[in-house]
């Protein structure tokens, strides 16, 4: 086999199966499968959706809780030459069929959950895009997923390494979604650059996916893969089921988004848990707070692996060690608890002014990155792929930072966009949808601070002269287009809005009031 066959990612699954053959790939109560078994199950899911009419190339939608079939779809996929395209089980029925219309897929694979609304949404938006069930008996559907299992296993396919695999979406600032194309290369570096910030990965390892499979553990998960760790999966996040979990099953890396962990706070600080085979948390999203931080520390030790990164060029841009997470309870805490950490090593990293100038260390900026992992662009959308990858490689991440005594700081971000849980929220998208109420004249939606989930969606609402809107008209409105993750916690009804003399809203005025004694204006 070349050198340039192996820098796939079907290629690299091959070489897993068989060199990690009797070694356990997928473990839990849930099921389990050895390496060998994951490889025959995954060639046999490619040649079940060939046999639907996909073909290399071809988008496959995944929508799905986690759980151990997520594993086979992912590597089936893969063994087609057919591109993953994750999405977030939060999404609104209509805001998958939005994405369906956008990337074209041949099949959309499904759970139980979702499936009757996606269904319907493909069908009112015209989208003949076949659809597998992944649990029997679950609605109408072109096949099940153990229809799949059951046809013959292909011979894996052999793309390129710049041929696309994964296909992730991610809002843009005018509220609709795009398309982040990464190709093999790029997939294969993360898990690289991810393998060079964690520990040495073991066949022994346990990595238990309590964040979305289809966002942070779905880049994690390659990387545990590649080197023949288990895994296992639960399909929603419980702070005690999660602990329980970990002792049951002798767990030793858990990534996390910094909201799971703030919730994990008060059950650890209630009772005793058996986590000694814990090695690793790996979290991403955001930082968090210092002081949050070391309550977590207490009670989990030293085992903390911060990773920064976006859709575009996925993480580890930049990450905060384990070494650096070390911290003397009786000082001030160290300001690198609140930093991204220290760029990796195959990332380079600048700062770049409003003049398109690279700042001097300590100075804010743009954070201008570049590395192997970055998108080959924005799925048919060249204007904003040219807005965002620049000359020379790098790519505009559209977040503010500071870089300052070797630690990347996060400080603001330049498009507004807010991160709450662990997921991205651009107000436009929201705003979009609130607008529509007949009786709203203006809206601005911001991240407003909040201890559990590091920010919260606001929404500022101006009602037209003479007409009447209330929170439970905008509740309906938002509940009835969008995921429940984007949806207002709070809505405040105003005279007017700030703007500029050109008639622009300024957000950063409307946020300001509300982060009032923070150094950083994102949540954490």
């Amino acid at each position: 086999m070349s050198d340039k066959a192996v820098a796939t990612l079907t290629a690299s699954y091959e070489r897993v199966y068989e060199t990690f053959a009797g070694f356990s790939a997928v473990v839990g109560s849930e099921g389990s499968m050895s390496y060998a078994e994951l490889g025959q199950a995954a060639r046999c899911f490619a040649g079940g959706l060939s046999e639907l009419g996909a073909r290399p190339g071809d988008r496959v939608v995944v929508l799905s809780a986690n759980r151990p079939e997520f594993f086979v779809v992912d590597h089936g996929i893969a063994a087609g030459g057919y591109v993953r395209v994750p999405l977030s089980t939060r999404l609104h029925a209509r805001e998958v069929a939005a994405i369906a219309r956008d990337c074209e897929p041949g099949v959309v694979v499904v759970d139980a959950e979702r499936q009757a609304g996606v269904v319907e949404a493909l069908r009112d938006a015209g989208l003949a895009t076949r659809v597998v069930a992944l649990d029997p008996g679950a609605g109408k559907a072109d096949a099940t997923y153990e229809e799949l299992l059951g046809a013959s296993a292909i011979s894996p396919t052999r793309p390129d390494p710049e041929d696309l695999a994964w296909l992730p979406y991610t809002s843009g600032t005018t509220g609709e979604p795009k398309g982040v194309m990464l190709s093999h290369r790029a997939i294969l570096a993360c898990a690289r650059n991810l393998m060079a910030e964690l520990p040495a990965i073991e066949t022994d390892d346990v990595v238990l996916h309590v964040a979305p499979l289809s966002h942070l553990s779905g880049y994690t998960g390659v990387a545990y893969t590649l080197r023949g760790a288990g895994q296992m999966t639960m399909r929603s996040f419980k702070p005690e089921a999660t602990l329980a979990a970990v002792s049951e099953h002798r767990v030793t890396v858990l990534p996390m988004v910094p909201t799971m962990l703030n919730m994990l706070l008060p059950a650890l600080e209630t009772e005793r848990w058996d986590t000694s085979s814990l090695h690793t948390i790996l979290y991403a999203g955001s930082a968090i707070a210092p002081a949050r931080l070391a309550r977590l520390v207490k009670h989990l030790g030293e085992v903390f692996v911060q990773a920064y990164g976006l859709s575009e060029i996925p993480f580890p841009i930049a990450a905060l060690s384990k070494r650096s997470h070390r911290f003397d309870i009786d000082q001030e805490l160290p300001a690198r608890l609140g930093s991204a950490g220290r760029v990796s090593p195959f990332v380079a990293v600048r700062i770049v002014g409003p003049d398109g100038r690279e700042v001097p260390p300590g100075e804010q900026g743009e954070i201008h990155a570049r590395s192997d992992t970055a998108m080959s662009g924005y799925w048919k959308r060249p204007g904003a792929t040219a807005d965002t990858l620049l000359k020379g490689g790098w790519v505009a991440t559209g977040d503010v930072g500071r870089l300052e005594d070797g630690y990347l700081h996060i400080v603001d971000r330049k498009k507004d966009m807010i991160v709450s849980g662990g997921f991205n929220v651009f107000p436009a998208e929201i705003e979009n949808v609130i607008s529509t109420l007949d009786a709203v004249a203006e809206v601005a939606v911001i991240g407003v601070p909040d201890q559990r989930w590091g920010e919260t969606v606001k929404a500022l609402v101006v009602p037209e002269k003479g007409k009447s809107v209330t929170v439970e008209d905008v509740d309906r409105v938002c509940r009835e287009n969008i995921a429940a993750y984007k949806r207002p916690r709070s809505v405040e009804f105003l005279d007017h809005l700030p703007k500029t003399g050109s008639g622009k809203i300024q957000r950063h005025e409307l946020r300001r009031r509300y982060w009032e004694g923070s150094d950083r204006l994102v949540g954490g």
